[in-house]
């Protein structure tokens, strides 16, 4: 069976490559220890060598498009945009998360707090939309 990608895969796809690109683009001005994570204060606590910041989370977003996909497979959802449009937006969340790390460890400053609440954000709007999807097309 051929593998058919439509436009949301291709949106994730670019979005994987943007994040891969940029990561090679900034290679020489980040450091060889790269934080990667960080406390709920804000503050690095696990830090990893920039081959694997850099290459880590665009093969971490490859993984998980696939993992959408095939849930959508199991069981899919009312509407077919839905699943498309949950890959997107997961894909945007975990771009925007590796410019988080790229800028920390580039020397800029970004207020964690308002992170974690784009993040919040994030997480109203995707479940807001895909419910509101389902809901109806469910009742039509």
């Amino acid at each position: 069976m051929a593998l058919r990608l439509d436009r949301y895969d291709w949106l994730s796809l670019a979005l994987v490559a943007a994040t891969l690109l940029a990561g090679l683009a900034l290679w020489e001005r980040l450091p060889a220890e790269m934080a990667i994570h960080f406390s709920a204060s804000g503050e690095p606590d696990n830090f990893a060598s920039k081959p694997v910041a850099i290459l880590s989370l665009p093969v971490v977003m490859l993984a998980t498009m696939l993992i959408i996909e095939g849930a959508g497979r199991v069981d899919p959802p009312e509407d077919p945009s839905v699943l498309g449009v949950v890959t997107v937006a997961t894909m945007a969340l975990m771009a925007a998360a590796q410019g988080y790390i790229f800028a920390e460890n580039l020397g800029y400053t970004v207020p964690f707090g308002l992170f974690m609440a784009g993040i919040a954000v994030w997480v109203v709007v995707v479940v807001g939309y895909t419910v509101a999807r389902e809901r109806r097309v469910g009742l039509s």
